[in-house]
């Protein structure tokens, strides 16, 4: 039987019983509700981060999973119905109370990942101050950026005859492979069509170009059916391959993080 690491699955006598056992690191995700094509649910970035976040904690041992926070930062897929969004003040803030929530139990620090990438640039301008206001009370850590899982990816999936373009950043077949692990039972593979599959757009060099003209014009300016890649063909093999380089990059990366002190 796998070890119980969601809080939210656990009593708060079985909280206080872990945290005085060794589990004194609680891992915070941010995911989003929002939409992702014809075929995927729009909780998949938060389905995904419980899944990411609960390897991660079970690999490492000595680590708890808070609840993931959705919504958050999502103006830029506000043009599909079911997407929801917070402004970047009230994420700062419920941010914030997640990681004061958690300093009053204990923990002697805190891991901030992502599972959505549009959290991330706020994500990572107020994690310092944060950090600043809870300094000799809990330390902050944030684990983002892991370029070196992020190459190992795009390896894999070349070396599997999936362009850049087929990956996608958005329900493309990167995302809908994993979910197909994830949670099956709520992938729609019979809906799963081509979005935008432009290469120039998923350019490495052009990605944050890309990303910054997502955020102005909105996701449905580039796909009208919200997907940017292409999910035709997404299996689960695949899937469970870059769940697992995914954790491993977090997993490596942590202990580094927390080595390194706040930040």
């Amino acid at each position: 039987m796998e070890e119980k690491v969601l809080m939210e699955e656990m009593s708060w006598v079985e909280i206080q019983e872990a945290i005085r056992g060794g589990k004194t690191s609680a891992i915070v995700v941010s995911g989003s509700i929002e939409q992702h094509g014809p075929h995927l649910p729009t909780g998949t970035d938060t389905f995904l981060g419980y899944e990411i976040a609960t390897r991660v904690a079970q690999q490492l041992g000595t680590a708890l999973v808070a609840p993931v926070i959705r919504p958050a930062l999502s103006e830029h897929h506000m043009g599909f119905p079911g997407s929801f969004t917070l402004s970047w003040e009230t994420y700062y803030e419920v941010l914030e109370d997640h990681c004061e929530s958690l300093a009053r139990f204990g923990f002697k620090d805190i891991v901030l990942i992502t599972s959505h990438g549009g959290n991330t640039p706020v994500m990572t301008a107020v994690t310092p101050d944060i950090a600043k206001k809870l300094y000799g009370r809990v330390n902050i850590h944030l684990v983002a950026h892991l370029a070196e899982s992020l190459e190992e990816e795009a390896a894999f999936l070349q070396g599997q005859g999936i362009s850049r373009a087929k990956t996608g950043v958005h329900a493309g077949y990167s995302e809908t492979s994993e979910m197909l692990v994830v949670k099956p039972h709520l992938v729609k593979m019979e809906l799963a069509k081509k979005g935008l599959d432009d290469e120039s757009f998923y350019d490495p060099q052009n990605i944050p170009r890309s990303q910054i003209d997502s955020f102005i014009l909105g996701v449905r300016h580039f796909s009208e059916d919200g997907v940017l890649g292409d999910p035709r063909g997404a299996n689960p093999e695949v899937g469970e391959k870059l769940l697992e380089i995914t954790v491993t990059g977090i997993v490596k990366a942590i202990p580094n993080a927390l080595d390194a002190g706040t930040g």
